[in-house]
């Protein structure tokens, strides 16, 4: 008999873990996210060098993220404009006081998004595979945050905003979604964040140059789209801790959808995907 909703939850994950290890488990996963402020590669330094000053950026072990403290005035702050996942926040690409460094550096229209708040475990993860300039590279969890580290590893040192691609330059970033409406909210963040000519919408691994795709395919199935696109260098999947502390905090209906046979069919796909 299926197990549900959060006495079903909390029964089979104690049985799992240990009832006092759960414990600080079930504690942990509801705490409210802290963020770190993590840069955007594809700015100039000129430009990160005035938000290093004006939001008080103190570097942390990860690179590229910082402590920050947000400016006194509201006009010197960039807005959050999405918080669709509690765990990344996405800014406006434009400030309403822009400061002389950004004006000059580019048009407003052709602005992007200067960092993104996002919690470190997210960043730490991405930052694990090691990417480099030339890889083949899978995000099978499809996170705007893990793919701008992957994106920015990828392409930023030598396609910077504003920058041609280099014609000799390779790389390719599949960002796969487990939804349509995923896969439109991760393409458009992450058009906010890289250069234009970065994203390619109808490219499937041509060997032209660098592409960023973005695909909605089930992994657990032969010959889909995002194995045809294969072999992958390095491949970043979802952890099953991050489903359950969406469902602890509240999203998509929260505990009151869990069920115990929902959670097997989960852990099956994700074995699939590592196969």
């Amino acid at each position: 008999m299926a197990m549900r909703e959060e006495a079903g939850w909390h029964a089979v994950h104690a049985a799992t873990f240990g009832h006092d290890r759960w414990d600080d488990l079930s504690i942990a996963l509801q705490r409210d996210p802290e963020h770190l402020c993590f840069l955007n590669p594809f700015l100039p330094s000129a430009e990160l060098e005035v938000l290093k000053t004006d939001y008080g950026l103190e570097q942390t072990c990860i690179p590229g993220a910082f402590h920050f403290q947000l400016p006194d005035e509201a006009d010197a702050q960039f807005r959050v404009v999405d918080s669709t996942d509690e765990s990344v926040l996405f800014v406006e690409k434009v400030r309403a006081a822009r400061h002389e460094v950004e004006i000059r550096g580019c048009d407003p229209s052709e602005a992007l998004s200067p960092f993104i708040f996002a919690e470190g475990a997210f960043l730490i993860v991405a930052l694990a595979l090691r990417v480099e300039e030339g890889d083949r590279i899978l995000d099978g969890g499809a996170s705007p945050g893990a793919a701008l580290v992957l994106a920015g590893a990828l392409f930023a040192r030598r396609c910077a905003r504003g920058e041609p691609v280099p014609p000799d330059m390779q790389g390719f970033l599949v960002c796969n979604a487990a939804s349509k409406q995923k896969s439109s909210h991760v393409q458009k963040m992450m058009s906010s964040l890289v250069p234009p000519n970065l994203v390619d919408h109808n490219a499937y691994g041509g060997t032209g140059g660098p592409r960023l795709v973005f695909m909605t395919a089930d992994m657990g199935t032969p010959s889909n789209s995002v194995e045809r696109n294969g072999p992958y260098d390095k491949i970043l999947l979802s952890a099953p801790c991050t489903d359950d502390r969406r469902l602890a905090r509240g999203a998509n209906g929260g505990l009151t959808k869990w069920s115990s046979n929902g959670a097997k069919a989960q852990q099956k796909q994700q074995q699939q995907q590592q196969s």
